[in-house]
């Protein structure tokens, strides 16, 4: 195993050197991502049991698209700002919201770790210039089990 040589924090690089790195690719919700892992055991519908990506939004892009997912969604705080998670429960209309702020200072309400019910409405912000962070999905992300909103969806509206 080779030594780390960096003695520069994650938090001081831009988020193009950290995209670099990682070997992120664009996502469809805006940001970027790749997935780092797969479960190779599946379920009675062959699905994979569970899958993991890591994933960067820039704060200057604004929110990512309203999405959901028939999975329960885990989000964990790697580096840079803390990133806002904006939930919205129930049908749209009648949607109850809510939000978590996702980061590493649990003294100022940050959660390391969120979890996301399957069906829920999401969508995040960076609330500064980056935010890296891992979702892992349980049982695996498929794209039959994506849905992503209209550009001007509103889950109040």
């Amino acid at each position: 195993m080779a030594a780390a040589t960096s003695t520069r924090s994650i938090d001081t690089r831009d988020a193009q050197e950290i995209i670099k790195k990682l070997n992120l690719s664009p996502h469809p919700e805006k940001g970027w991502f790749i997935e780092t892992y797969r479960d190779a055991t599946t379920n009675e519908n062959n699905r994979s049991y569970s899958t993991a990506i890591y994933y960067l939004l820039e704060g200057s892009v604004g929110a990512s698209h309203w999405h959901r997912v028939d999975a329960t969604e885990v989000w964990h705080y790697y580096a840079g700002a803390p990133l806002k998670l904006e939930l919205a429960a129930g049908d749209q209309g009648k949607a109850t919201l809510s939000e978590k702020i996702l980061g590493p200072d649990v003294f100022e309400h940050q959660n390391p770790h969120v979890v996301i019910d399957k069906k829920v409405w999401q969508r995040a912000s960076s609330l500064g210039k980056w935010t890296l962070v891992g979702c892992t999905v349980a049982p695996a992300f498929t794209e039959e089990g994506f849905e992503m909103s209209p550009p001007d969806w509103n889950p109040t509206k």
